[in-house]
């Protein structure tokens, strides 16, 4: 425990702080005055303190390229010694830097001018610490050609490629940083892709440039009245025609190298170096590349500088990249390093001819001798370079290549060729899986567990599943990787708080055992992290699970984390590796269906939708491999429940997620008639299960057949008569043949036998429903709030009510009023109780689907009814106002404005809108009698409505209701019949399971003897409560050696199935690639018959 303790805190509180949000820099913070005060201690710029006269200087120039009035005061003349830097200038305070602001571009960055001997680490911290740049992942120095060219297609998807992976890796760019050649593509595309990006996400590119070879920079020097921190207003002059180049303003931090001198280029070089090199040797306790900073050099066509830079690179063990088709020196590398043979200064200069033409004839002898030496020192070491073509330019060849060339690097440095995991880590940041395959996981090299853990933390929290898989088939042991403290880190750490909130709703608004489970778990886990962090509080404020159910089942966590967060292949990598894959796929689909319901996300919810069905068909596939290999033990998985699952089964998972597909195979349905006769067996006719009901010694007489035979004779007929009337279809049958009867007893209370004081029918009738009552109380008290979900038991307790309230209001008989009222009750109250017969014929299989379309016709007739009630009571409105004024009678207000409207969709036309056929024998003027008010009348004494309005609305309404709407309503009742006849079988084997479990529970006693049960358990409840309560230890979930038998074979049907899965998608590619074959042939024969055509033509 330890050991796994101090491994959190090392490398997995690591990996904690560098996938975490919260950024990576420094906390110091300084104000604008303090920076200023620490760059002008720091940063120095240099001044030529010696007038050198330049011979070859047509205006009498110093050889630092400025005239003697550019210089400072106090300038010495030099006529003896030859100019150099360090001895003819001298370091100054810096006096230019701040922001830079691109004139009419909007562009901001921040720049400095700094000495060329300034220290690398005092420009690296300023640039992470004050500058707030986050500690690089990776450092992609790009060179090549400085003058202006027109960039390739091709040249320019690399490019954008390369920009894509230091925008997504966290790495820092270093460019010479002018609008010039390579560079201004590098800024184009850098603005480019962080155009819709947020600021957190740009890309940081860093122009390091000579301070002498800027154009317009005296507008980049503070002025000396100047305090605080200064904002440089820049003017980009692109068509000014000088030796001088203009800053790009599409890098954010510019590094404006200066030796004191004017015009003078590559002076920036040495500082660039330094830098690079610095940045690679420091150490990085969080970094995956085994604590350094890697650092790649990207080459692109160039010249001399670009060849002495690759050099240096060389020299300095950094890799670099080489675009072949680039031109120029990329072209000369590219093609030396795929020669064969010995290299030889002939063969270097012949490329360099064949390439270079132009530059290399200008050359003289011994700079020729330069290059091909340069050259040969960059071949020297060919595993520090890597080519890539133009023309294969593809969406993963840059990242590919950079990775390569940083592997390689690794694997051949003297210091970390033998740091296996810092080679991992690297080639799994990189998503590198053959590397690792065949460089790594090698048959020499012999891997413990503990020697992957750290990496295979790494490959779950940046979703690289076929590394997890790697791992584990190399010696992982993912129940011993899987400890309290990696789950916590996963579920707090690296765990969506989005997924959290809208589990957190899911689990308010279904409130199952297993979303209340799982979020339990992950709030736990969560607390965990927090309660560690609260030193001092008191630890009883936290409480949470019971560790033994999480210790038990780690790999079922980790899968339920993957699932949870939409982790697609990673997940079903980690589900091949839990028990119980049947039930761990149900309740991924449950969990997953849960989530896609309360998810604002349409894109998001589909796509969890999506993982919920793939699920479901592994569940089905996985249970009908293992149904056709051993029946018994396949039922045995049905019913198998896990304590990670929230104690549920397969079938209550799959019913919960309405995994009508799993439900509807035949293996469950099988199980489920098993069920349904109990011990009788299936092939036994109903009727005569149902003959037996009446003439019981049919029983014994081998009229019923029975799954086991008894070996007892003398308990035979016992045996066959207590299986008889245990079977759920033969309580079913009770209930039917009961509910049958008590309906033709209310119907004959009712209809032949209401008297003003209750008869004995009528009594019985009561005691009747007093144990529907009761058999209702049981189910509330055995479901709980499930119990309420059933609209049935609803509609139970709706007649149920309304029958007591009949009650109350018959035995009133001496109000008749009261008696009436009570009979209207029980009348209204026996077409519940009727209609009641519908939810019992849902075990039919030609009535269960009609009975199922029927209820989701409802639906639509709710809507319809919603949108005919905007019409209709437009109507009413509209029409009872311009007909009649002032109606006081609500009661014929209702009838005109609802009733009448109504009646109209079935096609009574109103005879009240056409003053030619009105009656006014039909109507009353005082409202006195119970007729309907008549219409208004002019001075005339004719109707005032005018017809003109009345007879168009009308026909508007009529058209309205009796065409569009109930067509429209038609059309719907068409569509909901198609969707359920499309899935007929499968709708109706899933309405039957429910069925089936309401009578496996219900009590074997027939009614109305069921009674006396019923006061037997509450007596027995009410016994067990005035005694000692006893503890009863739960039981522990997998410990029984039926249920590792279960599952130890459930894992073999496993395997089979995952390679009869594999297999077919060998076979489908195999296919697929033989098809192309053939399609290719076609189009060859094709290719040759249009050539044959048009050589005749010719």
């Amino acid at each position: 425990m330890g050991t796994m303790r101090n491994r959190r805190n090392g490398t997995l509180e690591d990996s904690k702080v560098l996938y975490s949000s919260i950024s990576r820099s420094t906390d110091v913070s300084y104000n604008d005055s303090d920076l200023v005060s620490f760059i002008q201690e720091h940063f120095k710029k240099r001044a030529c303190v010696f007038f050198t006269r330049d011979a070859k200087s047509m205006d009498n120039l110093c050889k630092c390229g400025y005239s003697k009035s550019q210089h400072i005061e106090g300038t010495q003349v030099n006529n003896t010694e030859k100019w150099s830097y360090r001895k003819h200038t001298k370091e100054l305070p810096t006096d230019a830097f701040g922001d830079i602001q691109f004139e009419n571009l909007g562009k901001r960055g921040k720049y400095i001018r700094l000495s060329c001997d300034t220290d690398s680490e005092m420009l690296y911290d300023l640039m992470t610490q004050h500058w707030h740049l986050k500690n690089p992942n990776l450092v992609i120095s790009v060179t090549g050609g400085a003058k202006n060219f027109a960039l390739k297609p091709r040249m320019r998807k690399i490019f954008s490629r390369l920009i894509y992976i230091a925008q997504s890796k966290g790495a820092w760019i270093f460019t010479g940083g002018t609008h010039y050649g390579l560079m201004k593509y590098i800024g184009e595309v850098v603005r480019d892709n962080t155009i819709s990006r947020s600021s957190e996400e740009n890309v940081v590119a860093i122009g390091i440039a000579a301070w002498g070879m800027i154009s317009n920079r005296d507008s980049l020097i503070r002025s000396s009245d100047t305090e605080g921190y200064y904002s440089a207003h820049y003017v980009m002059d692109d068509l000014k025609r000088d030796p001088l180049y203009c800053l790009d303003n599409n890098h954010t931090h510019l590094l404006l190298v200066d030796n004191g001198t004017h015009g003078h280029p590559a002076i920036e070089a040495k500082l660039r170096t330094q830098l690079e090199k610095y940045i690679s040797e420091r150490v990085i306790p969080d970094s995956n590349y085994g604590g350094k900073i890697p650092i790649v050099c990207f080459t692109q066509g160039g010249g001399k500088e670009t060849l002495k830079a690759i050099n240096v690179a060389i020299k300095s063990k950094i890799p670099c990249i080489v675009v072949e088709g680039s031109g120029q020196i990329a072209d000369v590398i590219a093609s030396l390093v795929e020669a064969e043979g010995t290299l030889t200064s002939s063969s270097v200069k012949e490329r360099l001819l064949r390439y270079l033409p132009h530059t290399v004839s200008r050359l003289t002898e011994e700079e020729t001798e330069s290059w091909i030496r340069w050259i040969k020192e960059i071949l020297e070491n060919p595993h520090l370079l890597t080519v890539i073509k133009i023309e294969e330019a593809g969406d993963e060849i840059v990242s590919n290549a950079i990775s390569f060339a940083l592997y390689k690097a690794f694997s051949t440095n003297e210091q970390d060729k033998d740091n296996w995991n810092g080679q991992l880590k690297l080639l799994l940041e990189w998503n590198q899986l053959d590397l690792a395959s065949d460089e790594i996981f090698t048959n020499d090299r012999r891997w413990e567990s503990a020697d992957l853990q750290d990496v295979m933390f790494l490959a779950l929290i940046k979703d690289r599943p076929k590394f997890v898989r790697l791992f584990l088939e190399n010696g992982l042991n993912l129940r011993k990787f899987l400890s309290k403290e990696v789950l916590t880190e996963l579920f707090s750490n690296n765990f969506s708080s989005l997924v959290f909130k809208n589990l957190q709703i899911a689990k308010n608004s279904y409130n199952d055992a297993l979303l209340t489970f799982v979020w339990k778990m992950v709030e736990d886990f969560r607390r965990g992290i927090k309660k560690e962090d609260k030193n001092g509080k008191d630890e009883t404020e936290i409480r949470l699970l019971d560790e033994s159910s999480i210790t038990r089942h780690p790999l079922q966590a980790l899968f339920i984390w993957s699932v949870l967060q939409n982790k697609k292949e990673l997940s079903k990598v980690i589900w091949e590796q839990t028990r119980g894959c049947t039930l761990a796929a149900l309740g991924a689909s449950k969990l997953l269906k849960s989530l896609a319901k309360v998810k604002n996300d349409i894109n998001a919810a589909g796509e969890s939708e999506e993982m919920a069905n793939e699920y479901e068909t592994r569940a089905v596939e996985l249970f009908s491999e293992c149904y056709s290999s051993d029946e018994e033990l396949a039922e045995q998985l049905l019913t198998y429940s896990c304590e990670a699952w929230g104690g549920s089964n397969c079938l209550e998972l799959a019913v919960e997620a309405k995994d009508q597909q799993f439900i509807a195979q035949p293996g469950v349905q099988n199980f489920l008639s098993k069920q349904w006769y109990g011990e009788i067996s299936r092939d036994t006719k109903n009727w005569k299960i149902i003959l037996c009901l009446f003439l019981f010694p049919l029983i014994g007489c081998g009229f019923i057949s029975f799954r086991k035979k008894p070996v007892e004779g003398s308990k035979k007929l016992l045996l066959y008569y207590a299986s008889f009337f245990t079977s759920p279809f033969v309580v079913f049958s009770w209930n039917v043949i009961f509910y049958i009867v008590f309906l033709l007893l209310f119907a004959y209370v009712l209809l032949m036998d209401f008297q003003k004081e209750p008869t004995m029918l009528e009594l019985i009738l009561y005691v009747l429903v007093f144990i529907l009552l009761c058999d209702e109380v049981r189910q509330w008290y055995m479901n709980g709030n499930k119990y309420f979900s059933d609209p049935w038991n609803i509609m139970d307790m709706l007649g149920i009510f309304y029958f007591i309230t009949g009650i109350i209001f018959r035995l009133r008989s001496s109000n008749e009023s009261s008696w009436y009222s009570g009979r209207v009750i029980f009348c209204l109250d026996y077409i519940i109780f009727t209609l009641r017969l519908i939810h019992i014929f849902t075990v039919s299989r030609n009535l269960g689907p009609k009975i199922i379309m029927l209820q989701r016709m409802m639906i639509d007739v709710f809507f319809f009814l919603f949108l005919f009630g905007v019409w209709m009571v437009a109507f009413g409105v509209a029409r009872q106002g311009i007909l009649r004024k002032n109606e006081y009678r609500w009661e014929w207000i209702f009838r005109s404005v609802i009733y009448e409207p109504y009646l109209a969709m079935f096609g009574q036309y109103p005879d009240d809108i056409d003053g030619t056929t009105y009656n006014f024998d039909r109507c009353t003027f005082s409202g006195n009698e119970s007729k309907p008010l008549c219409v208004e009348l002019d001075a005339d004494n004719h109707p005032r409505f005018p017809e003109w309005i009345t007879i168009p609305l009308v026909c508007i309404y009529m058209l309205s209701t009796n065409i569009l709407l109930v067509n429209l309503l038609v059309a719907m009742f068409g569509y909901t019949v198609g969707s359920v006849q499309e899935n007929n079988d499968q709708v109706w084997k899933f309405q039957r399971y429910f069925l089936v479990q309401e009578y496996g529970s219900r009590l074997t006693i027939p009614f109305p003897f069921v009674i006396f049960a019923y006061i037997y358990m509450v007596m027995k409840k009410c016994f067990k409560c005035c005694c000692k309560k006893e503890c009863i230890e739960p039981s522990i979930c997998c410990s029984k050696y039926e249920d590792n038998e279960t599952l130890a074979w459930e894992a073999v049907m496993k395997e089979n199935y995952l390679v009869k899965i594999n297999s077919k998608a060998n076979d489908s590619s195999e296919e697929m690639t033989y098809r192309f074959r053939q399609l290719d042939m076609k189009l060859n024969d094709l290719k040759g018959l249009l050539k044959e055509i048009a050589n005749k033509i010719k």
